[in-house]
């Protein structure tokens, strides 16, 4: 199953978060706003009845005063919809008539008038079942009334909505940059330990377990998660140094004994009988005593070059005579047999006078396993290629051969130690699967990487990458 993306999916809930928090505010602000505008309407009816008070003889002069007031007001002409009614009976004009003749159906809610003179009050109640805002003088008879229906003031307060509503479409697309926007960075803040820590792990390895960690805790909450990174890595530099050195120690202590062994196989099988039964068995004994002798010189070799301590001295090697007399070897090996003994074809491509800077025993053990390995896994009229050419300041050897049964995992798994391919023909190939271990660990210490892969034709390509010298050999 495919794993999801923390990163996105947190980018994707604050974007959600945020959408969610904007049209929540959006209907909670629209909600008390509009009640809080009602309200100011109700006020502004008060404070212009009291700035024109001077003009209430007047019904036209009045209205315009109101007029005059509203203009620039954010609720606009909401003196568009006033009633203006004589307290006194005088017969108001037809349009009016229902409007001034009607009271509250029941006791009206005073408004606070906060800031305004005593003189005004403010009420709202319930006329023909509608809501209507009413100003008025207290104490003074024939004063005019003002009444506004609370339906006539949500007009203008919708008007204002759908201002804003239409300015929103507008400025969607800013928000919604400025959304992503503050989302991504949000992201990139909240990752940004964790990426520092990734980093400092990530260059964690066999050889640097040891090392005092620089990795510290950006903030508080990541110290617990510092401190058992720390703790790990402790536990593991113990475990690799205790098992480095049982390897080491076991291969010193086998050698005495082995050797002591092999002596004696060999000093018994002179006594024996030639060619008796006894003399055959002791001798497949012998041949176990020096795989076992071959495994512990092995073992001892890796656990040094885990340890860091390969023995090496380094000096200017002409590597192309290196692989050309390696190659000599192996055909002056095939003059001196039969051929059928040797049934491989050997080619070889190799660019002269490259020069290599290493250990020479250690070079020549690489270059021997990676041959060995070449005619182990062959079969009869396989063929060989070796190829050595300069690129640039680096050198590629590369050795290829034919072979059979290629295991599944054999890119994955070559280089493992003790891994020896199909296991159901592990015994009918002499080795150790311990060839290409080595090869890898002497490559590491010469700066050089060692690859396997297999080719589209079925044949096993190992190469060698490695720096060149351009001192003289």
């Amino acid at each position: 199953m495919k794993t999801r993306s923390f990163q996105s999916f947190v980018f994707v809930l604050l974007l959600l978060v945020a959408i969610t928090v904007i049209l929540s505010n959006r209907l909670i602000a629209q909600f008390f706003l509009t009640e809080q505008m009602r309200d100011q309407i109700h006020v502004d009816m008060g404070r212009g009845l009291i700035s024109c008070s001077g003009m209430m003889q007047d019904k036209s002069e009045f209205l315009s005063c109101f007029h005059a007031k509203d203009d620039g007001n954010l609720v606009g002409s909401a003196s568009d919809f006033y009633v203006l009614c004589p307290k006194s009976n005088l017969p108001p004009d037809a349009m009016r008539l229902g409007a001034c003749a009607i009271s509250f159906t029941q006791e009206p809610m005073r408004q606070p008038t906060d800031g305004m003179a005593p003189e005004v009050e403010l009420l709202r109640g319930i006329r023909q079942g509608e809501m209507w805002y009413q100003a008025r003088f207290v104490g003074l008879a024939d004063s005019p009334v003002l009444w506004l229906k609370q339906s006539d003031a949500d007009v203008l307060v919708d008007r204002l909505w759908e201002l804003r509503d239409r300015n929103l479409f507008r400025v969607l697309p800013i928000v919604i940059t400025l959304l992503v926007f503050l989302s991504w960075l949000f992201m990139r803040m909240l990752l940004r330990p964790m990426r520092l820590m990734e980093q400092t792990i990530s260059n964690l390895n066999d050889a640097n377990l040891g090392q005092v960690s620089d990795l510290k805790a950006p903030y508080r909450e990541f110290e617990s998660f510092v401190n058992v990174y720390d703790s790990l890595r402790t536990r593991l530099f113990d475990s690799f140094s205790k098992a480095r050195r049982f390897a080491s120690d076991v291969s010193h202590e086998l050698r005495t004994p082995l050797t002591i062994l092999r002596g004696s196989t060999e000093q018994l099988i002179r006594d024996l009988p030639t060619g008796s039964d006894l003399q055959v068995r002791v001798r497949n004994m012998g041949d176990e005593v020096e795989r076992l002798i071959d495994i512990t010189e092995k073992l001892l070799l890796l656990s040094r070059a885990d340890a860091n301590s390969l023995g090496r001295t380094f000096s200017v090697e002409n590597l192309s005579d290196m692989v050309e007399q390696l190659i000599a070897q192996d055909h002056d090996y095939e003059h001196e047999h039969d051929p059928i003994q040797l049934p491989f074809a050997i080619t070889s491509a190799v660019e002269p006078q490259l020069l290599w800077s290493c250990d020479q025993t250690l070079a020549k053990m690489l270059l021997h396993n990676l041959f060995e390995n070449a005619q182990k896994y062959n079969f009869n009229q396989g063929w060989i290629h070796v190829s050595l050419k300069r690129e640039g300041t680096q050198f590629r050897l590369s050795i290829e051969n034919s072979t059979v049964n290629i295991a599944a995992d054999i890119e994955a798994r070559a280089f493992d130690r003790f891994y020896r391919g199909d296991a159901s023909h592990t015994r009918q190939v002499d080795g150790l699967g311990l060839g290409l271990s080595i090869c890898s660990e002497i490559a590491k210490v010469h700066q050089a990487h060692l690859s396997l892969r297999v080719t589209k034709k079925k044949s096993v390509l190992i190469t060698l990458i490695g720096p060149l010298s351009f001192l003289h050999a």
